[in-house]
């Protein structure tokens, strides 16, 4: 004879199974959480070594034509990026950018305030992008400014511990990207 239960389909879950369920995804989401709340400021280091890299290849790329053009010393208004005066720079007596003044007449332009750190980072960039002021108030993606003989130090808005600094003696452009700093 059949046992009348045994014939029965049983469905569902049992409520020691969904607790069960529940602990495991408990358990996954504490695992996990921190490794998606990291992908944010892993994002941010990112911009800020992608800027930098750029910024040190405008240098680079600016250094060169001053080493087949002019080769020893400072020079005012050398055409880098273009015919324009938009793409002219002006380097300091050891061959790098220090300034980008239209109708500059500076004997031996260095790289000395706040106004000279942005106009480098806006003849290297040759646009708006990324974007930079010495201003609190503006809503742009850098801050800049004037933190040592010859250099600059652009400190990224999203995360002001993120920065890039550019020494203008030596061309040497270096991140700080301890988002935790």
């Amino acid at each position: 004879m059949l046992n009348p239960s045994s014939s029965k389909s049983q469905s569902g879950f049992t409520l020691i199974e969904l607790v069960v369920v529940i602990i495991i995804l408990g358990i996954l989401a504490v695992i996990a959480l921190p490794k998606f709340i990291n992908l944010s400021e892993d994002a941010q280091v990112s911009t800020v070594k992608g800027t930098a890299g750029a910024f040190k290849s405008g240098l680079d790329l600016s250094r060169a034509v001053w080493a087949v053009k002019v080769g020893n010393g400072p020079v005012e208004d050398l055409p880098v990026f273009g015919t324009a005066q938009s793409g002219e720079v002006d380097f300091n007596a050891n061959g790098w950018p220090a300034q980008h003044y239209i109708h500059g007449n500076e004997a031996s332009p260095k790289l000395d305030n706040v106004d000279d750190c942005i106009s480098v980072w806006q003849v290297i960039f040759q646009g708006d992008e990324p974007s930079v002021s010495n201003n609190n108030a503006d809503e742009t993606d850098y801050k800049a400014i004037y933190s040592a003989t010859a250099t600059c130090t652009f400190n990224y808005r999203e995360n002001t511990n993120l920065s890039i600094q550019y020494n203008s003696n030596l061309g040497s452009v270096t991140v700080d990207s301890d988002p935790n700093s």
